[in-house]
């Protein structure tokens, strides 16, 4: 029988694998127009760039440091390949997993065609999400975001041998929040609509035998707001904990799809003890059904918290999207079922910063733990 849907689904995945298999010639295309940039300047101007002797670092701690300007986009180029070898695994591995490893039709394509550059800008995303989700540089953010998450959550229900709580993450990304319920013995399930992120956490959780098996750079895609070069040049190493090592009993899963079609079904009705969100709520084109589905899914007594900014990611697109402040946010959750039993502001933090990078942007996320106190119906689609 013919599936439109899974049709559909596979063209997206051939998308984003596109994207992937054009990381290597879209980045060295954009690291070489640095160096064409270079060659249009007066001579005068090239050469005293080409005296300067700042460190350029080399890829890794037993490799020969290199000075000067064109030594650095050298580096970047070595940097751009390193990358591109690592998603190209990634890329091998999901499609292995998915059954498409012997289909023509999903293989990338090589020849001529209109590299997205917005599919490249969430292929460099990615890239920066492995470093907060499985890095130990990215541990200073995990801190400031899941950590209070979690132990709302172990305050208030507490992980038991005989029946651990259920714990639904959904817009789980790379799987770390969901993970890190999964080693405190919570039963979790992430749930992820873009395969931008699906292709990485697979392979994270899945396809790493080793800690810190694998070496990213995250940061060399923008020359700008460096102190060094060798700032610029940080490499990354995933994943910091080892997947695998979690209990043979652990109960953790990742589940591909939208939040709103996945977890609407009957068999989600009540099925969870906990909701936990991290800066997921603004993906929402109507955050409303994000609140009924939240509220279907947790029985009477059961946990949401959530964390994280109002972003709103539909704002001025072409499709339908609401914008609430906090204060209206806020206001709606009784009137969706709920409870509000904690509500505050966490400490200000950055979202896949560098620490070192001349320029941060700063969020503010809300925080809050509510309780479902009433059952809240589905309105019907329009």
């Amino acid at each position: 029988m013919h599936d439109e849907a899974w049709d559909e689904e596979q063209k997206h995945f051939q998308t984003v694998l596109q994207a992937w298999n054009d990381y290597l010639p879209y980045s060295l295309h954009a690291n070489n127009a640095r160096r064409q940039s270079l060659y249009t300047l007066p001579h005068a101007h090239q050469a005293l760039l080409l005296r300067l002797q700042t460190r350029v670092p080399g890829p890794g701690a037993h490799t020969p440091e290199q000075r000067g300007f064109r030594s650095k986009l050298n580096e970047i180029d070595d940097r751009i390949r390193r990358n591109a070898d690592v998603l190209e695994q990634m890329a091998y591995f999901c499609r292995s997993f998915l059954g498409l490893d012997a289909s023509p039709e999903a293989a990338p394509s090589d020849a001529p065609h209109k590299v997205s550059e917005r599919d490249q800008d969430r292929v460099r995303t990615a890239l920066k999400q492995m470093a907060r989700d499985w890095s130990t540089q990215g541990a200073a953010e995990r801190e400031r975001v899941y950590q209070p998450i979690v132990e709302a959550v172990m305050r208030r229900r507490p992980p038991s041998d005989a029946a651990p709580p259920r714990v639904l993450v959904p817009g789980a990304g790379l799987g770390r929040l969901a993970f890190d319920f999964a080693q405190q013995g919570y039963h979790t399930q992430g749930n992820e609509f873009s395969y931008f992120m699906l292709i990485p956490s697979h392979f994270l959780l899945n396809c790493t035998q080793v800690v810190q098996e694998h070496t990213l750079f995250p940061y060399i895609h923008s020359g700008s707001n460096w102190r060094t070069a060798g700032d610029m040049l940080q490499a990354v190493h995933v994943p910091d904990v080892l997947p695998s090592t979690l209990d043979e009993n652990a109960d953790f899963s990742m589940v591909a799809g939208e939040f709103v079609e996945v977890y609407s079904k009957a068999e989600e009705r009540s099925a969870w003890d906990v909701v936990a969100t991290c800066f997921f709520v603004d993906t929402a084109k109507n955050v409303l059904r994000y609140l009924e589905v939240i509220n279907a899914v947790l029985p009477i007594g059961g946990l949401w918290v959530n964390a994280g900014p109002l972003l709103w990611h539909f704002e001025h697109d072409a499709e339908a999207s609401v914008e609430l402040t906090l204060e209206e946010l806020v206001e709606l959750l009784p009137l969706m079922g709920f409870e509000i039993e904690e509500h505050g502001t966490l400490e200000r933090q950055t979202y896949t910063g560098q620490p070192q990078s001349m320029l941060r942007h700063e969020y503010a996320p809300a925080f809050w733990v509510c309780r479902k106190v009433r059952d809240q119906a589905m309105a019907p689609a329009v």
